[in-house]
């Protein structure tokens, strides 16, 4: 009898522990893992977001090494510039920051009527995953980012992953559209929620996009031509799709990272800057408009962009600055800026790479737009981690001037002409980008005591619209309009790198210094270690040395840009 009433006792805790756990298999599928339909869909896209920032970072920087915006100091050739480590951490973020978990929130968000959510990770998927095609080519799409289901996923065409971009954006622009959900997220990090402002930035990255397809699209015009008819795109500075910077140099230091990078080097007492900025895009900027060799820009912006430690080269000597005891290269043309720019602009040349001089305290750095530094006032006076906005910059993703460039390109290439002449847009992307920059010291309190005034933007805009109207070919013009982009796009070197492959502009960008011949422009970059050795269907490594590795909308010559 006790032997069957312990039988029983056992039998009715068995059955109880069963129910128990059946019951807990429906709170939690894997007892060691959250199953992703519990995850809060804010906190995740919060998430997405951050690493969303982080791949435009890394891309950017890429992108701004090999068109001369900042210095790309590998190589000297461009098949030596990098290794395939040196996107490890760009791959992981997008793929497992970015594209996982937007995959995780879209459905989940849908399922809990958080349509806001749901359009932001689309968003951010679709910039992402394009951005990977342009800088990449063949990636992973289709079967990315599924875990365990699949290790080894195989790499899509780029024209086929564009596919996905596209129908990513078009399904964000009717999330946004969508009524009777539930609100979006307080601390969203771009628009605060606001659907009218996330509408204009998806269909202003779709814009960005189709414009990429240019030279091998030819259903191109129709599709341009009706997101330009619905009039539903970031054309105001109030809408620009922008990532906005602390002040807080803790962990986690919310500065930009580029002023961080080198303003913050001054409190350990170095007083010296990090970056080294392109010295082609420096002369762009402060002499090429000038018409002489003096400093005597007319690019209102130069003192926003760039601040100098030293207003003179006093202090530029073989050990500083070695190049100033070299001869000018011989394979350069004879306006192309070397070695030193002028009244203090430092930087340093494209592919230099001997080495890192004791030069740091006389380097130009980043100014108050967009790294949040200080402004040029002719200081000559070395940086520290209080100076300028301290480093409250922005990340520039897409802003009205880029929309205005492409639109003028759309005007003289694909003759679109219903939002303006191309001359009228160039004007409208000119305008925009110099008042952008010309405004946002007073956002991030840094004071200005004597603005470039109303005759210098004036003139500035006024020489733009001279070259255009003295370029005798659409291949001139175009190169009006895309140097002007070039220029307009300091704090966002994805745009200039797209730009430079499909329009060769500007064509007259600086070789690589040490050697006439530098090979083979880098047309996609090689795939990173990480995807490479751990997975067994990643396609073959790119030999920069032997293709060019053009990416889908690249249709261009091998030999097209240096």
């Amino acid at each position: 009898m006790k032997l069957f009433k312990k039988i029983l006792t056992l039998s009715i805790f068995v059955a109880a522990l069963s129910a128990g756990c059946k019951k807990l298999d429906t709170i939690i599928a894997n007892p060691n893992t959250v199953d992703p339909s519990q995850a809060n869909v804010d906190l995740l896209l919060n998430g997405v977001q951050s690493n969303f920032v982080g791949v435009f970072n890394n891309l950017s920087d890429f992108g701004q090494a090999v068109t001369r915006q900042q210095a790309m100091t590998g190589g000297p050739l461009y098949n030596n510039a990098y290794s395939p480590t040196s996107f490890d951490g760009t791959w992981i973020n997008a793929y497992t920051g970015v594209i996982k978990n937007a995959n995780a929130i879209i459905p989940l968000a849908l399922q809990q009527k958080k349509y806001i959510q749901a359009g932001i990770a689309q968003v951010s998927k679709a910039y992402v995953l394009g951005s990977m095609v342009d800088f990449f080519g063949d990636v992973p799409d289709k079967e990315a980012a599924l875990g365990q289901e699949n290790l080894n996923p195989k790499a899509d065409a780029g024209a086929e992953v564009y596919k996905t971009v596209f129908a990513l954006l078009d399904s964000a622009i009717s999330n946004f559209s969508k009524t009777g959900g539930v609100p979006g997220p307080a601390n969203e990090l771009f628009y605060q929620s606001n659907t009218t402002k996330w509408k204009k930035a998806a269909k202003s990255l779709k814009l960005k996009f189709l414009m990429q397809t240019r030279l091998v699209d030819n259903t191109l015009t129709a599709k341009i031509q009706s997101l330009l008819t619905e009039n539903d795109l970031i054309t105001s500075a109030t809408n620009d799709f922008v990532f906005k910077y602390g002040t807080t140099n803790n962990t986690p230091d919310s500065r930009h990272p580029h002023y961080a990078a080198n303003y913050n080097n001054a409190s350990t007492g170095n007083n010296s800057a990090n970056d080294f900025i392109g010295n082609y895009f420096m002369w762009a900027v402060t002499v090429e408009k000038s018409g002489t060799g003096a400093v005597t820009s007319l690019d209102p912006r130069r003192r926003y962009y760039f601040y100098r430690q030293r207003t003179n080269y006093a202090d530029a000597n073989a050990s500083t600055c070695p190049c100033v005891v070299q001869a000018f290269p011989g394979h350069y043309a004879p306006d192309q800026p070397f070695c030193l720019v002028g009244a203090g602009y430092w930087g340093r040349d494209h592919g230099d790479n001997t080495g890192v001089p004791p030069d740091g305290p006389l380097r130009t750095t980043w100014g108050v737009y967009p790294a949040g530094g200080e402004y040029d006032a002719s200081q000559g006076t070395s940086i520290n981690n209080t100076r300028g906005g301290r480093g409250a910059g922005i990340n520039p993703i897409f802003i009205s001037a880029f929309t205005y460039f492409i639109e003028a390109e759309a005007a003289l290439k694909l003759n679109i002409a219903s939002a303006g002449t191309p001359k009228s847009l160039l004007e409208k992307g000119v305008r925009a980008s110099i008042t952008k920059v010309l405004a946002f010291p007073a956002t991030v309190n840094v004071v200005v005591a004597n603005p470039p005034s109303t005759a210098a933007v004036e003139n500035y805009v006024n020489t733009v619209l001279a070259r255009y109207d003295s370029a005798n070919t659409d291949a001139a013009r175009l190169d009006v309009i895309i140097k002007e982009y070039y220029l307009a796009s300091w704090g966002n070197g994805i745009e200039p790198y797209n730009n430079y492959r499909r329009t060769g502009s500007p064509n007259n960008m600086q070789l690589t210094v040490t050697t006439p011949n530098s090979g083979l422009f880098l047309r996609s970059f090689l795939y990173p270690a990480v995807y490479m050795e751990r997975n067994i269907n990643a396609p073959t490594q790119k030999n920069p040395g032997v293709s060019a590795n053009k990416v889908f909308w690249d249709n261009n010559p091998d030999n097209f840009i240096k």
